[in-house]
């Protein structure tokens, strides 16, 4: 895969767990929950902005990044797993709770990746782009925690 095609895929990735947010808004009955899913959607576009800002300075030096295959595995592996969550959502085959714990499980699992990818990579700037998506992976898992105490206390 091409590197132009990994941050695609990358990007892809964001858009889908953004998509993954608006989706579980839906079953949501609480505002201020709803509110906290919406913020969360909105990080995840900001992530795919930053990943597109790091394709574009690709074009420029080409030849400073690329991934392990195994890491391109765990791309599509979680491609797949966004996908699936968002379809049961939307056919409600999933409640709110368990969306937001297997959500915060996909943000842990992205929040390594992206350690994993910063060892692997070169470029000083590359290194910053994916310390960035790290923190804010591990912040969105704390914040769902936060949420499902929330939603719990609610119950």
């Amino acid at each position: 895969m091409s590197v132009s095609e990994t941050f695609d895929l990358a990007i892809q990735l964001e858009e889908k767990m953004s998509e993954c947010y608006k989706a579980m808004c839906k079953l949501c009955q609480d505002e201020a929950i709803s509110k906290e899913l919406v913020r969360l959607s909105y990080d995840e576009i900001a992530h795919a902005d930053l990943l597109r800002t790091g394709k574009n300075y690709l074009k420029e030096v080409p030849d400073i990044f690329s991934l392990k295959s195994e890491r391109m595995t765990e791309l599509n592996t979680a491609l797949d797993g966004i996908t699936k969550l968002i379809e049961s959502v939307r056919e409600k085959n999933t409640n709110l709770k368990q969306a937001i714990n297997d959500t915060a499980e996909l943000e842990r699992l992205f929040e390594q990746f992206h350690l994993k990818t910063i060892a692997e990579v070169k470029d000083g700037s590359l290194k910053k782009l994916f310390e960035a998506l790290s923190t804010d992976d591990r912040v969105h898992a704390r914040r769902l925690t936060s949420i499902m105490k929330t939603y719990e206390s609610l119950s």
